[in-house]
C-alpha cells in the first residue's frame, strides 16, 4: 500500500514537471519555495527548488545550517540565495558543462558561443581546486579509500553562476535528455546565452540528491572487495574495515558539501578574496575530517569558532580584508 502511494506521488511529480517544462523554461520559478528560519532572533530565508518532499526537507536543513554558520561567523548579510537540489536520475551539471567544452574543442559550436568556453573552464577548474584542497584525507591510516575528484564528483555540489547557470537552465528546459541537450548546445547562438532566470538571487547553489554520496561509498567498497588475489579472510577483513570507515567518509563528504555552499555564500557576500574564502572553507570543513580532534561544544559551535579564528588570522595579516 505504502509503495503504491509512493509510486503515485512520484508519477504526479513527474507529470507536473513535464507539464511545466512544456510551457517553457520560465516555468522553473513556480517550483521554488521560500524556507524561512531564525538565527539569534533574526528572520532569514533561503529559496529551495526541489521535487520530492523528502528532498526539500533535506535541502532546507542543509541550507539552514550553512547559512547559520555564515551569519554567526562571517557576515549577517547572507543575501537572497537559491538552493537547487537535484533529483535522482538527473545528470550532475558538470556533465553538461563538460559536454559544452567538448563540443567547443571539436569545433561543433557557433564560434561566438564557443568563445565562452574559457569562462566555463576557469569556473570548473576553480571549483575542482577548492574541492581538492578542502577534501578529506583518505581516512588517514585506516585504509586506502579512493576519494579522487572524478570518483566523487556526482556527490559534490557546486555554485551556479555565469554561463554555468545558463547551461543548467537550458539542460533543465530539455528535461536533461542527453540527445536533446546535445542538439540544443550545437544549435546555440550568442543571444541564447543572454538572460538569467536566477538574476533575482545573490547566489545560486546546486546540491546533488542526498543519496548521491551513498552510491559513491557503495562503489568504493565494492571496488575494494574486487581486488585481485584476495582470499576469503582478506575480503572479510577489508569489508569489516570499510564498514567501520564508511561513517567517517560519509561525514567527510557531507562536510565538503556544506563547505562548498559556505564558500559560495561567503564569496558572494563579502570582500574576502578567493584565497581567503578558500582558507575559510577549509576551517569550515576541518571538523568533519576523519583525523580531526574534536573540541568542546556541538559541531555547529565548533565550526563557528573555527571560522571566526581563521578570520582573525586573515585580518591580522590583511586588515583591509574584512567582511561587510
Amino acid at each position: 500500500m505504502l509503495a503504491a502511494v509512493g509510486l503515485l506521488a512520484q508519477a504526479e511529480a513527474a507529470e507536473s514537471t513535464a507539464a511545466a517544462r512544456a510551457k517553457g523554461p520560465n516555468d522553473f520559478m513556480p517550483y521554488v519555495q521560500l524556507a524561512p528560519f531564525k538565527v539569534n532572533g533574526q528572520q532569514l530565508a533561503v529559496s529551495i527548488y526541489a521535487r520530492p518532499t523528502r528532498d526539500r526537507r533535506y535541502a532546507e536543513e542543509f541550507a539552514e545550517e550553512v547559512v547559520k554558520v555564515v551569519y554567526e561567523s562571517v557576515t549577517e548579510s547572507t543575501g537572497k540565495g537559491l538552493v537547487i537540489i537535484g533529483q535522482k536520475g538527473e545528470p550532475h551539471p558538470v556533465f553538461v558543462f563538460r559536454k559544452f567544452l567538448a563540443l567547443a574543442d571539436a569545433g561543433k559550436l557557433d564560434p561566438a558561443v564557443a568563445a565562452r568556453g574559457p569562462e566555463l573552464f576557469a569556473m570548473l577548474d576553480h571549483w575542482k581546486h577548492n574541492v581538492d584542497d578542502g577534501k578529506a584525507a583518505d581516512a588517514g591510516d585506516k585504509g586506502d579509500v579512493d576519494l579522487d575528484f572524478d570518483r566523487i564528483i556526482t556527490a559534490l555540489p557546486l555554485p551556479l553562476e555565469g554561463i554555468g547557470a545558463k547551461l543548467y537552465q537550458l539542460a533543465w528546459a530539455e528535461g536533461f535528455d542527453e540527445a536533446k541537450v546535445d542538439a540544443r548546445l550545437r544549435a546555440l547562438h550568442p543571444a541564447d546565452l543572454e538572460g538569467n532566470l536566477f538574476a533575482h538571487f545573490d547566489w545560486v547553489f546546486y546540491l546533488p540528491p542526498r543519496g548521491a554520496f551513498e552510491s559513491v561509498l557503495d562503489g568504493i567498497i565494492a571496488d575494494a572487495l574486487k581486488k585481485e588475489e584476495m582470499g576469503f579472510v582478506a575480503r572479510t577483513a577489508v569489508k569489516g574495515a570499510l564498514l567501520v570507515v564508511k561513517p567517517l567518509i560519509r561525514r567527510a563528504i557531507e562536510g565538503m558539501r556544506r563547505g562548498v555552499m559556505f564558500s559560495t555564500v561567503v564569496q558572494a557576500r563579502t570582500t574576502f578574496n578567493p584565497e581567503e574564502v578558500e582558507a575559510l572553507m577549509e576551517a569550515y570543513i576541518d571538523d568533519s575530517l576523519p583525523d580531526h580532534k574534536q573540541g568542546p561544544g556541538t559541531e555547529h559551535e565548533r565550526t563557528v569558532r573555527a571560522v571566526r579564528e581563521r578570520i582573525t588570522a586573515i585580518n591580522a595579516k590583511h586588515p583591509a580584508s574584512v567582511a561587510p
